[in-house]
């Protein structure tokens, strides 16, 4: 008889528990980024703030950082997620992976575009080099098998990818049960040395080398809309403009036109060559008019 009382007890605790985590005992409660009212049981609590999402807002997130999402976001991390998301969208639809590597965890890297993808079932959220906070390949040793004439070290190749904007964090195991031949140092207190992979070698080196060329090409784009900008603050300085806000066509080339009379060579032997950077000058802003 007491068996079973401590039984029915211990089945209702279950029970309660189990609707609890459910959300069944949570009142109704408004969306904190839609304003809608949703029900206990189909709410996503972002547990950083206990912040409700409903479940078209929660869905947006990608299955495979929504458990990472619920634990570590608060609504501005998911409403950082959701502008990265819409923003870059289009870009990551064009992912075409031309370097992979992994047997658990596989990572898939389209050099030429930047973009990366760690998942097991290639469904798995693509992600832009660019975004990266920080990232880190290795190799995590297990258990090493320490005989008489030769050494091997047993352990999991894997990788890790931070982000900040959005807040995200991806780790991947990319093999495990991996084995290499070890060199052992000391006796009392030992130490194995090993050599990597060639294979994951060379996917490191792949994304190292990806990872440069995507931040010297952006470098670059800034260099050149640095030089864009100094270029059309020399054309307004030229022209007389404080700005192109009241600037028409008409109004430009009669600038141009005054411009040009005045600094004429026969004028003074001095401007020789400003007429072409007059017609320069011309040619950039008369292209902001257009726009």
């Amino acid at each position: 008889m007491v068996f079973f009382i401590i039984l029915i007890v211990i089945v209702t605790v279950v029970v309660l528990v189990i609707l609890s985590n459910s959300g069944v005992f949570r009142k109704a409660a408004k969306c904190g980024y839609c304003g809608n009212m949703v029900d206990g049981p189909q709410q996503t609590i972002l547990e950083t703030n206990e912040e409700v999402l409903c479940p078209n807002c929660a869905k947006r997130i990608h299955p495979q950082i929504k458990e990472y999402a619920k634990e570590n976001w608060n609504l501005q991390d998911y409403s950082n997620y959701i502008t990265w998301d819409d923003d870059t969208r289009e870009e990551r639809s064009r992912f075409q992976p031309d370097c992979t590597y992994g047997r658990v965890d596989k990572l898939a890297l389209d050099t030429e575009r930047g973009l990366f993808m760690i998942s097991r079932n290639n469904d798995g959220l693509v992600l832009r080099i660019r975004d990266l906070f920080d990232y880190d390949f290795n190799f995590r040793p297990d258990k090493v098998e320490d005989k008489l004439l030769s050494n091997t070290v047993f352990g999991t190749e894997y990788m890790t990818a931070d982000f900040s904007f959005p807040k995200i964090f991806i780790e991947g195991t990319l093999d495990e049960c991996v084995q290499l031949d070890a060199k052992k140092k000391g006796v009392i207190s030992p130490k194995y040395e090993y050599e990597l992979r060639t294979g994951f070698l060379d996917i490191i080196r792949a994304f190292s080398i990806c990872g440069y060329i995507i931040f010297q090409r952006m470098e670059d784009s800034n260099n050149q809309t640095s030089r864009d900008i100094g270029e059309i603050e020399k054309a307004l300085a030229l022209f007389m403009f404080d700005s192109m806000d009241e600037v028409t066509e008409e109004t430009l080339k009669q600038q141009r036109n005054a411009l040009i009379k005045a600094f004429h060579p026969d004028n003074n032997d001095t401007n020789e060559g400003y007429s072409q950077k007059i017609n320069d000058a011309y040619e950039l802003l008369k292209g902001l008019i257009n726009k």
